[in-house]
């Protein structure tokens, strides 16, 4: 058994699952293929890049989307928390400064412990080797990352 779990790509739901997981104190292998690759919607080397909007949309609890957020932050989400010390205005709705929420996510990944980021792109190979042999958790697979 591998003492550590194997997340790839570092999008929103990979750097979240990460920080979630070292947390706890289990060791994560965090797989980015920035800034080796970029896909046509990526422009910088960040974690967490946000690549449309930069709204979460609302922030009010009288709806879903504000609801869920509030659980988020009672549940310590990095991504949330981020999100609030990056908030820009924009009514009721919850939105960031893109560049500032992705570099301080990947400086608060890249500063944990249990977090080994690896550059590298995977290729479909390697990819099917890690889901059979070594995966706990894999997230945000998609055939853009081959």
């Amino acid at each position: 058994m591998k003492d550590y779990i194997t997340i790839i790509g570092g999008g929103l739901a990979g750097s979240e699952a990460a920080y979630q997981i070292a947390k706890k104190g289990i060791k994560v292998k965090l797989y980015e293929m920035k800034p080796d690759r970029f896909s046509p919607a990526h422009s910088n080397k960040n974690l967490a890049e946000i690549v449309c909007s930069n709204s979460f949309k609302s922030n009010l609890h009288t709806n879903a989307c504000g609801l869920l957020k509030e659980e988020l932050r009672i549940l310590d989400s990095l991504l949330i928390k981020i999100a609030d010390e990056t908030a820009v205005p924009a009514g009721q709705a919850l939105a960031v400064d893109r560049e500032k929420f992705a570099e301080e996510v990947t400086k608060r990944i890249e500063n944990m412990n249990n977090i080994e980021i690896r550059h590298r792109t995977i290729c479909s190979t390697l990819m099917s080797c890690l889901c059979q042999c070594d995966l706990k958790i894999c997230i945000n697979l998609s055939d853009d990352l081959f």
